[in-house]
């Protein structure tokens, strides 16, 4: 039996938390841990490195933005894939540099859209 992938969601929104949660268990059935800020997530990464990341962008404290730069700093965690769940609307940015793999907009996605780019990112490393 494989192990579950480990995802990280860091989301200030606890209804969008909490829809993100759903939507990933649903597609990967993973370990999922949600935090509220991305300096609670920072520091859960020097405990366990997650398979994948869904991060909001617009945080209190340090943004998504610092905590890409501040992930692709290190080896262990430059390779981490990003789903970047925002209400930017970030446009046709090429954020690839930063482990970014997909970007879904609040506003516009659907269950169906997190769970299938949850799926195609986890692929990407065999996780699923």
């Amino acid at each position: 039996m494989s192990k579950k992938p480990r995802v990280f969601i860091i989301e200030d929104e606890p209804i969008m938390a909490e829809c993100l949660e759903r939507s990933v268990r649903r597609a990967v059935g993973a370990e999922i841990q949600t935090f509220p800020n991305a300096l609670f997530a920072m520091s859960a990464l020097n405990e366990h490195l997650p398979d994948l990341i869904l991060l909001d962008v617009l945080l209190d404290g340090p943004d998504g933005f610092t905590f890409l730069n501040e992930l692709i700093s290190y080896p262990d965690t430059a390779q981490i894939p990003i789903i970047i769940v925002s209400s930017l609307d970030l446009g046709r940015r090429d954020l690839s540099g930063y482990g970014v793999v997909a970007t879904l907009h609040k506003d516009t996605m659907t269950p169906n859209d997190i769970m299938a780019a949850t799926r195609q990112a986890l692929s990407r490393n065999g996780n699923v």
